[in-house]
C-alpha cells in the first residue's frame, strides 16, 4: 500500500518551512526540511497531519525550486525591494502611501528587506485601523506576502481565509468560530506571525531581529535554546511603553544599533546572560541619551543633539554607545564571566 494521501496542507507546510530554512543559510536537504516540519506539527500538536517519506519530498521540493526559478518576470519582480520608483510599475493608492513609507522605514530600522509584494499588502491592510501601526503593518504585509509566494511555488491555491479572519473578527470573535469550523486544532502556519510582548504588555521589539529567524524560533522549525533564554530574559525589562522613550528619534536611535549588535560575529558567541546584559545597558544608554531634554535655562551641551519642540533630534555625529560595544567585545573574548 501507498499509506496516507498526501494532504493539500502538507505540501503547503512543507514548501513554506523549506521557504523559511532557505532564508537562514545555505539551502537545506529534504531531511533537513522533513526533521523541521516534524517537529513543527509535534509542537503544533496535529498528529492528523501525515508526513511522506523522505523522497515524496524531495520531489516536492524539486517541483518548488523549478517553479520558483520558472516564474514569470512580473511575480520575480514582486520579490524585490521597494521604493518610491517601483510606483511606476507597481502603483498603489496616494492615500496609502504613507503608511507604506513609514512600514518601509520600520522594516529599514530594523534591518529587515520590503518588497514590492509587502508594499502591496501593506497598502490594502492599512485601511484597518488596528493594524495601521508600523509594527503590525510590517508583520501582517510580511504574512501575507509570504503565503503568496508560497501558493506561486506549490500545487495550492492561494487563500487568506484564516488571516483574513484574524483581521477583521475581534479576540472572542476570532476564537470562536475557529472552533466552529476546525474545533480545538490550531492553524499549522509556519507563516503565522504574532507580535511578541514583554512582560508590562509593550511590544517586545528585541525578538523582531529578523521576523524570518523569530517566525522559525518560536514555531518549532530551529532550534536555539540561547535565544528562547535570551527572549523569556528580555521580556522582564521594560518595553518601549514603560521605559519611558518619549522620543520617536530615540527608539529608532535604539533598534538601528540592537540591528547593528545583533548582525556582529560576537553576538553568536555570548551567553544569553551576557546578551541580555547587552541589551539592557542599551537600553540604559537610551534613556541616558534622552535624558538631555530641552530646558530653555539649561539647553544640552552635547554636540550631536538638536531640540525641537521638546523632541530631541539625533544629528549625524551622535556619539555611539561605545561602553555597550566594549561589552559586547570583552564578554566575546571571555574577559567577562558571569
Amino acid at each position: 500500500m501507498g499509506g496516507p494521501r498526501l494532504q493539500p496542507i502538507t505540501e503547503e507546510i512543507l514548501i513554506k518551512i523549506w521557504m523559511n530554512l532557505c532564508k537562514q543559510g545555505p539551502e537545506p536537504s529534504a531531511k533537513e526540511v522533513l526533521a523541521s516540519t516534524e517537529r513543527f506539527l509535534k509542537d503544533q500538536g496535529r498528529n492528523d497531519i501525515f508526513l511522506p517519506k523522505l523522497r515524496k519530498v524531495q520531489n516536492i521540493l524539486s517541483e518548488a525550486r523549478a517553479k520558483n526559478e520558472g516564474l514569470p518576470p512580473h511575480e520575480k519582480q514582486y520579490q524585490k525591494p521597494w521604493n518610491m520608483a517601483t510606483l511606476n510599475e507597481y502603483p498603489i493608492p496616494s492615500e496609502t502611501l504613507q503608511s507604506v513609507a513609514m512600514t518601509w522605514r520600520f522594516a529599514l530600522i530594523n534591518g529587515e528587506p520590503f518588497t514590492i509584494r509587502q508594499a502591496k499588502w501593506a497598502s490594502r491592510l492599512t485601511v484597518f485601523k488596528f493594524v495601521s501601526d508600523a509594527t503590525k503593518l510590517l508583520l501582517l504585509s510580511y504574512e501575507y506576502a509570504k503565503r503568496e509566494e508560497a501558493s506561486l511555488i506549490s500545487s495550492t491555491t492561494f487563500d487568506s481565509f484564516n488571516s483574513d479572519l484574524r483581521l477583521v473578527f475581534s479576540g472572542v470573535e476570532y476564537a470562536t468560530i475557529w472552533k466552529q469550523l476546525h474545533g480545538d486544532k490550531p492553524f499549522p502556519d509556519p507563516f503565522f506571525t504574532s507580535i511578541p510582548y514583554a512582560d508590562d504588555g509593550g511590544v517586545m521589539h528585541e525578538a523582531l531581529h529578523p521576523i524570518e529567524y523569530y517566525n522559525a524560533l518560536y514555531n518549532g522549525t530551529l532550534k536555539n535554546e540561547r535565544d528562547l533564554e535570551l527572549h523569556a530574559m528580555v521580556a522582564k525589562m521594560p518595553s518601549f511603553d514603560t521605559l519611558g522613550l518619549f522620543s520617536n528619534e530615540i527608539r529608532v536611535l535604539y533598534l538601528m544599533w540592537l540591528n547593528f549588535i545583533k548582525q556582529k560575529p560576537e553576538w553568536q558567541r555570548i551567553t544569553a546572560e551576557q546578551a541580555a546584559d547587552v541589551i539592557r545597558k542599551l537600553k540604559d544608554w537610551s534613556v541616558e541619551v534622552q535624558s538631555f531634554k530641552y530646558d530653555p535655562k539649561h539647553p544640552p551641551q552635547v554636540q550631536g543633539f538638536v531640540v525641537e519642540e521638546n523632541e530631541v533630534k539625533i544629528s549625524p555625529d551622535l556619539p555611539s554607545p561605545n561602553k555597550v560595544l566594549d561589552l559586547l567585545a570583552e564578554y566575546s573574548k571571555g574577559a567577562i564571566r558571569k
